[in-house]
């Protein structure tokens, strides 16, 4: 967690610097990381054997990557796609039922998740089930605080410990960072002016990505130092 502190308690610049030399940043649809995993909800379909079939609500993916089917048992589908998890329930089946014909479908990727924090209505997780931009990301946090500094968004998006890359975006006149794909995991900030209020508000979502309270409270030190000279 130390190179997310340092990020944010670089001297410099109004914005944080990447921590490392990882440069994801893609303008690129990619359904390639919509693959499977725990709490998401699918819809399963076993043709004629309703009582296999998942409810019209969906089934859930449990928190160790498996579902629930009857006559297969928990059969393990996370990091799958949903046609090859279609495939891997057809053949825990065929082991009881002659050739059966499977398809399965997402309802909700619970499991996707990135975080929108600082000057935004409703900050918090939020999930995604298709490809999604950075303007994108950041609007399903609401309508802008006063005080937004629109101009100095960011992706911060951890790729390890110690490698955190920094992607900038401007949400008042957005170039090409701003339509860059995000990814599970990331963080969208927008930072405001004025850093009193940053830890109380930021510090049930940062727990909930692994900081701890004094690294908290000693990222809410270093943003003063970044985001409170103006």
């Amino acid at each position: 967690m130390l190179a997310v502190l340092a990020l944010f308690s670089c001297s410099a610049p109004d914005l944080p610097h990447s921590t490392g030399t990882t440069q994801s940043a893609s303008h690129n649809a990619d359904w390639s990381i919509f693959t499977l995993g725990p709490n998401d909800r699918v819809h399963l379909v076993v043709m004629g054997y309703p009582e296999i079939s998942g409810p019209p609500e969906g089934l859930r993916i449990s928190p160790d990557g498996t579902l629930g089917v009857p006559l297969a048992g928990a059969v393990p589908i996370q990091g799958m796609m949903p046609k090859d998890a279609a495939l891997a329930i057809k053949a825990a089946l065929a082991k009881s039922l002659r050739n059966p014909d499977v398809t399965l479908a997402v309802i909700e990727y619970e499991s996707r998740l990135f975080h929108v924090l600082g000057a935004i209505e409703n900050p918090g997780p939020k999930t995604f089930n298709r490809p999604t931009t950075a303007l994108e990301a950041a609007s399903q946090g609401g309508k802008l605080r006063p005080g937004a500094r629109r101009a100095q968004s960011v992706i911060i998006r951890r790729h390890n410990q110690e490698d955190i890359e920094v992607i900038p975006f401007n949400m008042e006149t957005p170039g090409n960072n701003g339509y860059v794909q995000i990814r599970p995991g990331d963080m969208i900030f927008i930072p405001r002016t004025g850093a009193d209020r940053f830890q109380e508000e930021a510090t049930p979502y940062l727990q909930g990505i692994g900081l701890t309270l004094a690294q908290i409270a000693s990222l809410a030190l270093a943003y003063d130092r970044l985001y409170n000279d103006d």
